[in-house]
């Protein structure tokens, strides 16, 4: 699930992403400024494209047991972990960091 939304964003597949999200998927983002949330696929769909074309390495990984993505600048930076609630087949929830200084407190995997 969590490689079809990938493929979605990536790709630019706006119905696509809209196939993978539940209706009322919760994204919830911890930024610098505090947390954001957005409500509803329409809107996920519409962010995710716009974030995919800022992360130039991605790769999956499990985010507190739960299936993810780490992505890193071209300069191996941290740029965002990413943590996937799956249920009956559709993303229902995703929390995301974004945070410098949360990030940097954390141990993503290398970009290699």
């Amino acid at each position: 699930m969590v490689s079809a939304f990938l493929a979605a964003a990536r790709g630019g597949d706006f119905e696509g992403l809209l196939r993978v999200l539940d209706p009322e998927v919760r994204l919830t983002v911890d930024t610098p400024g505090g947390l954001v949330v957005t409500l509803g696929a329409t809107k996920v769909a519409a962010g995710a494209q716009l974030a995919a074309g800022a992360a130039t390495l991605g790769r999956a990984a499990l985010v507190g047991g739960l299936p993810g993505v780490v992505s890193w600048r071209e300069d191996g930076t941290p740029l965002s972990v990413l943590a996937f609630t799956v249920t009956d087949g559709r993303i229902t929830a995703i929390t995301a960091v974004v945070d410098p200084s949360k990030l940097a407190q954390m141990d993503p995997p290398d970009p290699a």
